[in-house]
């Protein structure tokens, strides 16, 4: 190869091989490493339902946009999972509050699969023994499942002894919704507090740093 050829060659691949080695700088990074969440490789938008707040006020998607939320399903008569689980909720929402880097702490949501027992006045009382900033909804069975069935939670109504006497089975998994209200992360059992923490620091910084 002549000199001038071989000038014209090197002109044209190393502006290639330069392209080559930046590629992977330029693209996304990859997910941060977590301890107890599962994060949806792509965030899942939710269909809008129709519920009712502890205010006695409507609940729908819209209002779970602007601010992340953890959620957590189960009922006020649940005599083991729900009372463990909001209160080591409560205690994540205390761990995120000592930290300086965060302009606005996630809100707090129980949602009851129990409508039959489980009033808006109710519901009030029981979250605010957890957190004073915890909020809850409940809403018809057909507008319950249409929101748990996208989110993979189940639950179902044990007989009892009574209409007023049963247990309700239902998943125990927190669900983690971005800004936009999207299910973007899934928090399984065994819970910790300090762990559960750490991840959702970690997921809204990933969550800000490529949106």
């Amino acid at each position: 190869m002549t000199d001038h050829n071989t000038a014209v060659w090197l002109a044209r691949i190393i502006p290639l091989l330069l392209i080559t080695a930046l590629l992977p700088a330029c693209g996304p990074p990859p997910p941060p490493s977590l301890q107890q969440a599962t994060l949806l490789p792509t965030a899942k938008t939710i269909a809008d339902f129709n519920l009712i707040n502890d205010k006695g006020e409507p609940f729908h998607l819209d209002n779970l946009k602007g601010r992340w939320t953890f959620a957590f399903f189960g009922y006020t008569h649940c005599p083991d999972v729900c009372p463990t689980s909001l209160a080591m909720l409560a205690r994540v929402m205390k761990r995120l509050a000592q930290r300086n880097d965060l302009d606005r702490l996630p809100r707090g949501l129980f949602v009851s699969v129990d409508p039959e027992r489980d009033t808006p006045a109710k519901l009030a009382r029981y979250v605010a023994y957890f957190d004073p900033a915890f909020s809850a909804v409940t809403g018809d069975p057909e507008q319950l499942k249409l929101l748990t069935r996208q989110l993979g939670i189940l639950f179902l109504k044990s007989p009892g002894d009574s209409s007023q006497d049963y247990l309700i089975d239902h998943s125990a998994a927190i669900v983690l919704f971005d800004p936009q209200g999207k299910f973007h992360a899934l928090f399984n059992v065994p819970h910790e507090a300090d762990k559960i923490a750490s991840d959702f620091v970690l997921i809204k910084n990933y969550y800000e740093e490529n949106g």
